[in-house]
């Protein structure tokens, strides 16, 4: 008996072994496979939260980008872009786009605003300045305006020129110093003033040079970004032809033509008057001149009105002395 049970448990235990490695094995597989799908789960869930926020605020904030690992801290960029927007009210757009800058902590350095009239619709241009990692989120934030039609960004590294300027800076920094330590040590008054006028010279370097480099910082930290908003796609105002075509454009050459004929009327009616006047002053002064002329049958050498000779009658020439021959008996 004894040694039917030791042969059953001989039996059995390679049989549990692998049923126990087995198990660990499935174990081992399906916990990474649990920790990933959590992972994805959370990574889903914080995306569609985000996704909500935005979408509660409408895109009226502009979103952060993050920086790049390392290299925000040893690359300057500035970056700048151009961008055209559809709107059916270019002047509502235009406000909501510089309350979106304001908001983001940037400015509105230009903005120039067109009147709808009869003749064409109306439009914005504007020149905002915006912290250079809002950038992305601005331009993404566009499409809340209207119908994007073309965007242009592009970045330029001035690290280089940033370097340069702070080299030029640091050797102009010391000069400056030694020649103020010149100048408490200066024996002669006349090594006193070469010292300050080097001095000067130097000061104004440097104050050129720390002015260069705040302006290219200022580039850096904030991006420039030119928003054009039009109430119709440009393509689709380029394209305009055909009979309406044809039709609004000779109307609007006949209003140019005649606003164009109207203004040099204008111009020309004073001095049409002034030469009418001048014109009839004349006419009168020589009706007032006639009558003295003309008087005793008018003026020496013309028929008078009782010449029976008439003035169509020939007359004989000068010098010529030969008489009209007489008739015979008489």
């Amino acid at each position: 008996m004894r040694a039917t049970l030791r042969r059953d448990r001989t039996r059995r235990s390679p049989l549990l072994a692998v049923l126990a490695t087995a198990l660990v094995l499935v174990v081992a597989a399906c916990s990474p496979a649990e920790e990933g799908a959590g992972s994805t789960e959370q990574a889903v869930d914080a995306g569609g939260s985000s996704a909500q926020d935005g979408g509660g605020t409408g895109g009226g904030a502009l979103t952060e980008s993050a920086p790049e690992p390392g290299a925000a801290a040893s690359r300057e960029v500035v970056t700048t872009g151009s961008a055209t927007v559809v709107a059916e009210d270019p002047a509502a757009a235009a406000s909501r786009l510089a309350r979106l800058v304001e908001e983001a902590g940037g400015r509105v350095e230009r903005r120039n605003e067109t009147a709808a009239t009869d003749d064409s619709p109306g439009s914005a241009s504007m020149t905002v300045r915006l912290p250079a990692n809002r950038m992305t989120g601005a331009v993404e934030a566009l499409d809340t305006l209207g119908t994007v039609e073309d965007v242009d960004v592009h970045s330029t590294d001035v690290t280089g020129e940033g370097q340069d300027l702070d080299a030029r800076i640091a050797a102009l920094t010391t000069s400056t110093d030694r020649l103020r330590d010149l100048m408490e040590s200066a024996g002669s008054t006349e090594d006193l003033l070469q010292v300050e006028q080097e001095l000067s010279e130097r000061q104004a370097d440097l104050d050129a040079l720390t002015a260069q480099r705040q302006r290219l910082s200022d580039h850096v930290a904030m991006s420039t970004l030119d928003v054009e908003i039009v109430p119709e796609p440009v393509a689709a105002a380029q394209s305009r032809g055909g009979f309406l075509g044809g039709l609004a454009s000779g109307w609007q050459a006949l209003v140019t033509t005649v606003q164009t004929v109207v203004l040099v009327l204008g111009v020309l009616l004073p001095w049409l008057a002034l030469g009418g006047l001048g014109y009839l002053g004349y006419r009168w002064l020589r009706r007032r001149s006639r009558p003295e002329a003309g008087a005793d049958g008018g003026p020496a050498g013309d028929p008078g009105p009782d010449d029976p000779a008439g003035p169509d009658a020939p007359r004989p020439a000068e010098g010529d002395t030969t008489s009209e021959p007489v008739g015979a008996g008489r």
